[in-house]
């Protein structure tokens, strides 16, 4: 499955092309109903193509048939998710296999429609794990549904004994070995015993080549390994937000979607406490110039750049058109040829200018609205 990421849904809201055509849908991963896959995009493209057709466009197969082309891709249906998310415009098609059942829907507009992807990564819902043994080290980046695999550069050792064949140790390393007696550590799994001196040098050498990774990130990073070397590593780390909690195991024998489900659970409170606390910021200026639940208010500070916190209720459109010119604002009670989804709209726009968002159940907006912002100012 595809990791999606704050590049992918940056270039997704930086799109030019036009016009936009955005598909999601629910999608098996085995048995007999993983047939019905491809027939569901296939509906699901024919009602795409209708609505581009009643806008007057006339390049309407030239745009659809990358996503005509997945429908008789065998190798594309057996390596499927929970959703898939296809994105088409003039000369741009990109898909996205991901761990999220989708309702089926397609948004044809001038911007892609990107708010049923937001729950995955808003409010800077992302966490890493470092998975660490002797003989093997994997950092990964996770969000509330899937974590994906990040490409360590040759400066972060491979193994134990990869990161101990040269001789020559740095000055600066051996400051902060600690001197003293060689402990030895015992472990199962890990191959041979190693000094504990080692080790630390070694986990060292991972930090150093981490820092260009997480130099800038505040995220939590949860360790995964055997549980009498994960102190070591935060002993030595210079990463400074090291869950306290990590994956206790061997992490070769761990599967990715166990690996995220354990780190989920130990990373989710945090993420949690930070909701509650924005809905709690919300509240307490919700009657002031600083906060609006109105629509209209609310996608005007998106565009100008004024949102610091925005709560969208995920899973409910409000269908209208917005004039980026004037800033006219019309809402329609049923979709009409050209409308987009305004709650998307205050999303999307809210994020590109650094704004938090978290697309949440409608049950779960703070004041009971569609909607609810705190203004920068």
């Amino acid at each position: 499955m595809d990791i999606f990421d704050r590049p992918d849904l940056d270039a997704l809201l930086r799109t030019q092309a036009r016009p936009c055509v955005s598909i999601f849908l629910p999608t098996e991963r085995a048995g007999r109903e993983v047939q019905q896959n491809h027939l569901r995009l296939k509906n699901l493209l024919r009602e795409a193509e209708q609505r581009l057709r009643d806008l007057g466009v006339r390049s309407v197969e030239t745009i659809t048939k990358p996503a005509h082309d997945l429908e008789s891709d065998g190798s594309f249906w057996r390596h499927q998710g929970d959703g898939l998310a296809l994105f088409l415009a003039p000369d741009f098609a990109e898909s996205y296999t991901l761990p999220v059942a989708f309702e089926d829907l397609v948004v044809v507009a001038d911007h892609f429609h990107l708010k049923p992807m937001i729950p995955m990564m808003s409010s800077g819902e992302h966490f890493y794990v470092l998975g660490l043994s002797q003989k093997y080290v994997k950092l990964f980046r996770g969000g509330r549904y899937s974590v994906g695999e990040v490409r360590l550069s040759g400066a972060v050792p491979a193994s134990l004994r990869d990161a101990l064949q040269y001789d020559d140790r740095e000055p600066s390393l051996q400051s902060h070995s600690g001197g003293g007696a060689r402990a030895i550590f015992h472990g199962q799994g890990l191959g041979k015993d190693a000094p504990k001196d080692d080790i630390k040098r070694y986990f060292r050498l991972i930090d150093a080549g981490l820092h260009e990774i997480l130099k800038e990130e505040r995220a939590p990073l949860v360790l995964a390994g055997v549980d009498y070397l994960l102190p070591l590593y935060r002993e030595i780390t210079e990463y400074p937000h090291v869950m306290s909690e990590g994956v206790v195991g061997s992490p070769e024998r761990v599967s990715t979607d166990e690996l995220h489900a354990r780190a989920w659970e130990i990373v989710a409170p945090l993420f949690n406490r930070d909701c509650e606390a924005a809905k709690v910021r919300y509240l307490a200026v919700a009657d002031t110039p600083t906060g609006t639940s109105d629509v209209k208010r609310a996608i005007r500070a998106a565009h100008q750049g004024r949102i610091d916190t925005l709560f969208a209720a995920i899973g409910e459109h409000l269908w209208g058109t917005w004039d980026e010119a004037t800033e006219a604002i019309h809402i329609h009670e049923r979709p009409e040829a050209g409308d987009i989804d305004l709650l998307d709209a205050a999303a999307a726009q809210a994020w590109l200018h650094g704004g938090t968002v978290y697309a949440v159940p409608p049950d779960e907006v703070p004041g009971g609205r569609q909607l609810a912002a705190v203004l920068r100012y």
